[in-house]
């Protein structure tokens, strides 16, 4: 099955920080999250929680936070892009988690061709959404390329999808 990597846009990026973020969840409708799993909550738009008082959101508009909750945020630009087809195999080959203990809703956070990024697990056979800060972006897409290009692994898997 071939690897095909397009850069995404995605709408409101926000990381969250502070007391009472489960409320935040629940007006997400995801109160029953774990840290480190996240949801899809609309097209392309998604929630992750990171902590007890963290979460990372992609929503169509900013939230609203608390001061009296001592809850801050911060707008992200990373550079998001989806990975389609056998994306675990060129993991396999640009990063040293090993992709087999993941399960659909893991959030991770992991260093790929020496970026950190962070990774929604999806469903199999779904795309596998990953970011990074965005001054990596143009390097991170042309080095993901650049390996399904010379990768002998790749190509033989490429090949065998004519």
């Amino acid at each position: 099955m071939s690897i095909q990597i397009v850069p995404k846009a995605f709408p409101v990026l926000m990381h969250l920080r502070g007391e009472g973020l489960d409320e935040v969840l629940a007006s997400l409708g995801t109160s029953n999250l774990d840290i480190f799993q996240y949801r899809f909550v609309a097209n392309g738009q998604f929630v992750a929680k990171l902590g007890n008082e963290e979460i990372f959101v992609c929503v169509e508009q900013p939230l609203d936070i608390s001061e009296e909750k001592k809850q801050y945020a911060f707008q992200r630009g990373d550079a998001i892009f989806e990975l389609s087809g056998d994306w675990k195999g060129l993991m396999a080959e640009v990063c040293i988690y090993d992709f087999r203990q993941t399960q659909p809703g893991d959030f991770l956070m992991v260093l790929i061709a020496g970026v950190s990024a962070w990774l929604l697990i999806p469903e199999e056979g779904a795309p596998l959404v990953l970011g990074c800060d965005p001054t990596y972006g143009h390097y991170f897409y042309e080095t993901l390329v650049r390996q399904l290009e010379v990768s002998p692994f790749l190509k033989m898997e490429c090949q065998d999808d004519d």
